[in-house]
């Protein structure tokens, strides 16, 4: 992938807890996904930041060409966490491994689905980070199709704009909304601090309790 955005890689350079934990101090609710979105394939060492680019998908009964997901996937911005929100499930992967193929090429981030995926072999050995709720081999096509992209969308209970920022990892996603990110990169920050002091001083043998006292993070 190419050379970073430094606001992205410093959120790659933490774990979702803490920034949700973060957000929740400053007020901003409602921001992770629901759990039932994770890695897919898992991967214990997944982590990655980038911009939302949101997709909607609708259920159709009828044989609708990907005429719209492939002008899609073309249009992917660097830097971009692509996100699929069907309207509801089509028991139909919304991601795969040609459209992580291209998805790459594009300098995309990562995918993110509220449904299925597939081709897991071809994703493992692209290495791209993608998150679904369950694994499947049934084509979109007949199921779904995809109806706009680059708008707003809600996937996973939040809602998501064009060019929010998405932290994912296997703990779980949240997304942060653009009009937030300068004050919590500065609450991060302090965060963060507070979170090294505290596991120096726990590997110390200090109590928890004067710790928290000191660090206000456990």
């Amino acid at each position: 992938m190419n050379e970073q955005h430094p606001q992205l890689a410093f959120l790659e350079s933490l774990f979702t807890p803490i920034v949700s934990d973060t957000m929740d101090r400053m007020g901003i609710s409602g921001q992770v996904f629901d759990h039932t979105i994770q890695s897919i394939p898992f991967d214990p060492q997944i982590k990655v930041a980038g911009f939302a680019y949101p997709c909607r998908v609708v259920p159709t009964n009828e044989y609708v060409e990907i005429d719209i997901l492939l002008e899609m996937i073309d249009s992917i911005p660097q830097d971009a966490i692509v996100l699929v929100a069907a309207d509801k499930d089509i028991d139909a992967a919304l991601w795969g491994g040609l459209m992580s193929s291209r998805a790459i090429a594009r300098g995309a981030r990562g995918a993110v689905v509220n449904g299925g995926v597939r081709d897991f072999e071809q994703i493992e050995e692209l290495g791209f980070p993608v998150f679904g709720t369950y694994r499947t081999v049934r084509d979109i096509r007949r199921r779904g199709q995809m109806h706009s992209y680059n708008i707003p969308i809600k996937i996973g209970g939040v809602d998501v704009a064009p060019g929010d920022i998405i932290f994912g990892d296997v703990n779980g996603i949240v997304s942060i909304p653009q009009t937030m990110l300068s004050q919590l990169m500065d609450e991060l920050d302090a965060t963060l601090t507070g979170e090294r002091k505290t596991a120096l001083g726990l590997g110390q043998g200090k109590s928890a309790r004067e710790l928290f006292d000191s660090f206000k993070t456990f």
